[in-house]
């Protein structure tokens, strides 16, 4: 063991080419295995429809919603976050995050020999992807937060020019749009309305669109969309009502930007200060190896991982925060 300890810490060429052998093994695996599990989840999903048409629908549907809580939102979440759908989003997602789980238990096991604190770690650096996930939807939402307004009054002078028709409205209302990921989120808004069969699809397209957009002004747009879909209504007095109260909130909203601005800072020093100590560090060491000093030594190495996943936290966390919502 301590001759494995010694080859990882000491060697580090030979450790960046066994982790790119690692990750080539796991990407030539993956498309080895993507076929046959695609194959078994199509079963499943069948199965899963056949017991939902038989006599006990409702108590199977609800356990099944029960059960696939965590999945449902996480591909909600990829959906919302992607530009191309894919369905190996979800697949890729998870064989990601549980790689990244291995590969930070093993490595903090074989340094500090400690079950505990290896399984946190690994649940930490697991949790990574759904993070940055969690960044990219941030900024999608702050973008719409921002731009909401201005798309709501595009959409409602185009439903008046289209004579009522919200889905005329939403297709020339995303020609004006030129923010990438707010044009994408219409475009997709647009196809799934166009290809929905019957009110659970509409309901569903909507949820995605509300989900992304995650505001309760949304959430309000989404209900008139549905109206003007389902119930053929004339929302026009309903869209320029959540207009005029969207221009309301607009100074709150200036206000709580600069009032969360301090913690985003105290939040992004921490990377500075990191590098920084590991410069005293190397510079105060004397003559003895620095190397050894700070991957040689179970607590020197335990601090060093457990403060730079706290800087990456500080990091990911100060992204969410600085970007505060148009909302009620």
């Amino acid at each position: 063991m301590s001759e494995l300890k010694f080859w990882i810490f000491e060697n580090g060429i030979y450790f960046l080419l066994y982790l790119i052998f690692v990750a080539a093994g796991l990407y030539v695996a993956l498309q080895f295995m993507q076929a046959p599990i695609k194959a078994r989840l199509y079963d499943w999903n069948y199965r899963l429809r056949k017991a939902k048409s038989s006599s006990l629908r409702n108590v199977t549907s609800s356990s099944v919603k029960k059960n696939s809580a965590l999945l449902r939102h996480i591909e909600i979440l990829i959906r919302a976050t992607s530009a191309n759908k894919s369905e190996n989003q979800l697949f890729s997602f998870i064989t990601v995050s549980i790689s990244l789980f291995v590969f930070g238990f093993l490595i903090m096991l074989l340094s500090l020999q400690d079950f505990v604190v290896a399984l946190i770690v690994g649940v930490l650096i697991s949790t990574i992807p759904y993070l940055l996930l969690q960044i990219k939807l941030r900024k999608i939402r702050f973008v719409m937060s921002n731009e909401f307004l201005n798309v709501l009054q595009s959409l409602t002078q185009n439903y008046n020019a289209s004579h009522y028709d919200m889905y005329v409205a939403l297709v020339e209302t995303q020609k004006s749009i030129e923010n990438k990921a707010l044009k994408g989120l219409l475009i997709r808004l647009i196809s799934d309305l166009q290809i929905s069969k019957n009110e659970e699809d509409l309901k569903e397209t909507i949820l995605s669109f509300v989900f992304a957009s995650g505001t309760s002004w949304s959430k309000r747009l989404g209900n008139i969309i549905l109206k003007s879909y389902i119930h053929s209504e004339n929302v026009l007095n309903a869209l320029l009502v959540l207009g005029k109260q969207i221009e309301e909130t607009e100074e709150m909203l200036e206000q709580e930007k600069s009032s969360a601005m301090d913690t985003v800072y105290n939040g992004y020093i921490t990377l500075p200060v990191f590098i920084a100590s590991l410069f005293l560090g190397y510079y105060s060491k004397g003559p003895q190896n620095w190397f050894h000093l700070q991957f040689g030594y179970k607590w020197t190495l335990f601090l060093f991982c457990f403060s730079l996943i706290g800087v990456i936290f500080s990091f990911i966390i100060s992204s969410i925060i600085k970007r505060p919502k148009n909302d009620i």
